[in-house]
């Protein structure tokens, strides 16, 4: 055996077996992180998000018709695992990004990604407020504007991000329509449990 190739066959080997091991003690916390943010959005999601959704309505306003949008996701607003990861929403397609149309409709506002079957819908009744922020939603950057619409259970709310357009201007005025038509069914509905 030439004496020369024996430390560098000693090397070799070493790197072979220690790599690994740095590598799967680095992607262990990783990858248990990830799960167990998963599984907190999971859990939570089943008491969050509504049993009743309305069905996909057409737009009422041309104003407010279908344009193109991005989604960026739906996460709880007053959570964070370990201090530091936002809990992603997670069942009815909320927890999957992309591309497509918007549009607000008598009930809801409406967001049908392209390739899905059925859209997001965030009922005005259900929304608490919208701000109208630049360039990130739950870490990630976004270019552009976001609206970042609260919605859901009081004590549990959510915050979806919406970029409508990449201009301050036409994101103000979405924020505004949505804040006003989440005004008129909040009224409606306490005219409805005041009846009953």
């Amino acid at each position: 055996m030439n004496v020369e190739i024996y430390p560098a066959f000693i090397a070799q080997s070493t790197v072979d077996i220690v790599l690994p091991i740095i590598v799967g003690i680095v992607l262990l916390p990783v990858m248990v992180g990830l799960l167990l943010t998963v599984r907190r959005g999971t859990q939570l999601s089943k008491y969050s998000l509504p049993d009743f959704l309305p069905s996909e309505q057409p737009p009422d306003d041309p104003a407010f018709g279908k344009r193109g949008a991005y989604y960026a996701g739906t996460i709880f607003a007053a959570q964070k695992m370990f201090g530091v990861l936002p809990i992603p929403v997670m069942g009815k397609g909320y927890h999957i990004r992309g591309s497509g149309k918007v549009w607000l409709s008598e009930e809801a506002v409406m967001l049908h990604r392209y390739f899905t079957r059925r859209p997001l819908v965030i009922p005005f009744a259900l929304i608490h407020a919208v701000d109208v922020r630049i360039g990130f939603f739950a870490g990630k950057r976004v270019p552009g504007y976001v609206l970042h619409i609260t919605w859901g259970r009081k004590e549990l709310p959510m915050v979806s991000g919406i970029q409508v357009s990449r201009r301050r201007d036409i994101s103000a005025e979405w924020a505004g329509e949505i804040l006003r038509r989440a005004g008129i069914w909040k009224q409606k509905v306490k005219a409805e449990e005041s009846r009953g």
